[in-house]
């Protein structure tokens, strides 16, 4: 079983315009809602994928009730821990003809300790052989160390971690040790406070972040993306197309790989960035707000390119 965390999801709404001036109402169509966050993104892929998924994390109010309706009409099983606080609304606007995107993300509601307590309890349930994916931003009232807190947790009990968050939050988990992280380039540089940007520059300090963390990937970096352990990296990056959103791309990628190393714990870490990135490709092909299909992350995964860092 893959166990998503999402700590702050959203209900995200998207929709297009011909245009967006200042001072004047712009109208939006194409309007669709999806239920949003890191983790939940990475559950609905790797469902997708013929992975047995469970999603949590803490929803609340109207917007948490519809996150839960979506999630019901993807057949993803759930298991959220219920707030009093109302879970919050995201929206990205397209623009129709360069396909620029406005997005704006709120800070979602505060977390009480009670409520963090209950999702402490749930956690404890999970059984070894699970995977665990926490993933997205944080809300008022849950800090770093909390993560660190859910990350040793895990570890504890003997079951594999992944965490994909913003590079500052990051930079207080890895010494948790959990088994992946997913930085793109900019959270990369956050993490580790270095302006870097090649493979040759990066690879050093990937290096000794295995030291903490067995399997690290950095996207965003030199058109592709890099996956890394202590004795093997690989580079690959996606075939040409048409991008037209790339909201939830990272996330697919996390919820494909996780889907792989559900499927066969020994799969090589050249096929987990195939499958990573062909579902991001899908994701990044998609208009909005709307995920890869698996007939699309199939079309796309011997498209890869994929060559050994030496």
């Amino acid at each position: 079983m893959i166990h998503t965390i999402t700590l702050n999801p959203a209900l995200d709404i998207s929709g297009t315009v011909d245009k967006l001036v200042p001072d004047e109402k712009s109208y939006v169509y194409d309007e669709i809602q999806t239920p949003g966050g890191n983790g939940i993104n990475a559950a609905i892929i790797a469902h997708r994928l013929g992975a047995p998924v469970s999603a949590t994390g803490f929803l609340g109010g109207a917007n948490g009730d519809e996150i839960k309706r979506l999630l019901n009409e993807e057949h993803v099983p759930h298991r959220f821990i219920s707030i009093s606080g109302n879970t919050r609304m995201n929206l990205t606007v397209t623009n129709s003809r360069t396909h620029r995107q406005t997005r704006l993300s709120f800070p979602g509601p505060r977390i009480k300790s009670n409520e963090l307590k209950s999702l402490i309890k749930l956690v404890s349930g999970f059984k070894k052989t699970d995977l665990v994916i926490i993933g997205g931003s944080l809300p008022p009232g849950i800090e770093a160390s909390d993560v660190s807190q859910l990350v040793r947790l895990i570890n504890k009990k003997g079951i594999s971690c992944m965490v994909d968050m913003p590079g500052k939050i990051l930079a207080q988990v890895v010494s948790s040790k959990p088994l992946f992280i997913k930085p793109n380039l900019v959270e990369f540089q956050e993490l580790l406070g270095r302006n870097v940007k090649s493979i040759k520059s990066i690879l050093p300090l990937v290096r000794k972040l295995n030291n903490s963390v067995p399997l690290v990937c950095v996207s965003s970096v030199e058109g592709g993306a890099i996956l890394v352990t202590k004795d093997e990296a690989w580079y690959g990056r996606i075939p040409k197309v048409k991008v037209l959103s790339s909201v939830g791309a990272g996330d697919s990628m996390v919820g494909a790989i996780a889907a792989a190393i559900e499927q066969n714990r020994n799969t090589s870490i050249k096929d987990l960035l195939q499958s990573g990135l062909a579902a991001s490709c899908a994701t990044l092909t998609e208009e909005g707000m709307v995920l890869g299909s698996k007939k699309s992350i199939l079309k796309y995964r011997p498209q890869i390119y994929l060559k050994e860092v030496k």
